[in-house]
């Protein structure tokens, strides 16, 4: 995924889930969303909280927010050590 599609996917989460909350965006993007964010360091509890349909919509949404924002880093899959 280019980072232009990452940030334009996770804009148009952020939408639905301020508009209709977190219930309303398809549980594979939010599990593809929380798998690239734990890839990336985010809190192993806050992406449980958002994947799991059982917390209150509240602190998945809440969750999401803070997901979301590891989410949207930039991933490096190489680097170069300079001398």
């Amino acid at each position: 995924m280019t980072p232009q599609n990452l940030h334009h996917t996770l804009h148009s989460v952020a939408e639905t889930v301020a508009d209709s909350g977190v219930g309303a965006v398809d549980a594979a993007l939010i599990d593809s969303i929380a798998a690239r964010a734990l890839m990336l360091g985010a809190s192993p509890t806050l992406v449980d909280i958002l994947v799991d349909p059982d917390q209150p919509l509240v602190a998945r949404g809440r969750a999401f927010g803070r997901v979301a924002l590891v989410a949207a880093r930039p991933q490096y899959d190489s680097f170069t050590l300079a001398a």
